[in-house]
């Protein structure tokens, strides 16, 4: 009787398995259906402030400028140290300090030189260098040179490696002097009286320069912009200095009572570079001016202005 009803059991449940099957999907498929969402109604009164963030400002992304590039220039047949730096706007002392030429006659033909965009030392950054400590060590102002080289971030900008162009606005380097010893092709532009005072005598065949009268302890000026090539006690002349200036032409005061410059020394216009004297052979207190070009003695009133100087020939006041 077992053996029978469990045959009977073993032949039902399949049939009602295939029966049951639509109803058991159903109810599967409600079983893991996940619930709905709850609805709540929210009261007018009683609705949840968010927080509200507002701009200041739309987002704006600025383009950082390059710094200054340079420039790499071939020196070409009849080109001298002078004559390049006056093509590039530069001064001789900044086309020399950057390229290692402590004396003029150095640069050779076909020689390549480095050339700023402006007066200034061209440095490359060193491990341990800070922007303000090179700045410090040229005596240039820290600002000035990160504008400059567009530093915006230290030290991510200033890495070791980097090139830094450091500003010398009159071309002076610290511990630099140059020697201006070939001879410059010039030109004649007007340059500044070296003292306030009255001529007394003009240039001649048998007086070398002009002679300007002045009281004794004024000021002497650089005529133009120039290296010292000269300083000290010249026979007759007494104590002078002569500057080479950027274009060609050499100037040189005598009969001086002190000297405010040294040799190779980078002068600017107007720069006070002596006093007034008498020393040497001299009938009282006066500058004798002299002015050369490649060596040669020239009248110095072809390149000087119209007053303050006053002109009165004839007071003789010596000869250098």
């Amino acid at each position: 009787m077992t053996t029978a009803a469990c045959c009977v059991i073993a032949a039902v449940i399949p049939i009602w398995t295939v029966i049951a099957a639509p109803e058991l999907e159903r109810l599967g498929a409600l079983a893991l259906a996940k619930p709905p969402a709850p609805l709540v109604a929210l009261a007018g009164h009683d609705r949840v402030e968010r927080a509200v963030v507002v701009a200041r400002g739309a987002p704006v992304t600025a383009l950082r400028n390059d710094p200054p590039g340079l420039r790499v220039h071939a020196v070409a047949s009849g080109e001298t140290l002078l004559s390049i730096a006056a093509t590039y706007g530069i001064t001789p002392q900044t086309l020399a300090y950057n390229n290692g030429i402590k004396d003029t006659s150095e640069l050779r033909l076909g020689q390549s030189v480095v050339i700023p965009p402006i007066d200034a030392a061209i440095h490359v950054v060193r491990d341990g260098e800070t922007l303000a400590g090179i700045a410090t060590s040229f005596g240039a102002d820290p600002d000035t040179v990160r504008t400059v080289n567009s530093v915006a971030f230290e030290p991510a900008d200033v890495t070791v490696g980097r090139v830094l162009l450091i500003p010398m606005p009159e071309g002076r380097y610290p511990g630099f002097r140059l020697v201006v010893s070939d001879a410059p092709r010039v030109f004649a532009p007007r340059i500044r009286w070296p003292t306030d005072g009255i001529v007394t005598q003009l240039f001649s065949g048998v007086h070398t320069g002009i002679d300007i009268a002045a009281p004794y302890g004024s000021a002497v000026f650089a005529s133009d912009s120039g290296t010292v090539t000269e300083v000290g006690w010249r026979g007759s002349g007494g104590l002078s200095v002569c500057v080479l200036l950027d274009w060609g032409l050499e100037v040189c005061d005598y009969h001086l009572s002190a000297t405010n410059v040294e040799l190779g020394e980078r002068v600017v216009v107007g720069q006070r570079i002596a006093s007034v004297g008498s020393s040497g052979v001299s009938t009282g207190p006066h500058v004798h001016w002299e002015a050369r070009t490649n060596g040669v003695l020239v009248d110095p009133m072809t390149y000087a202005p119209t007053g303050p100087t006053v002109l009165r020939v004839g007071g003789a006041t010596g000869s250098p």
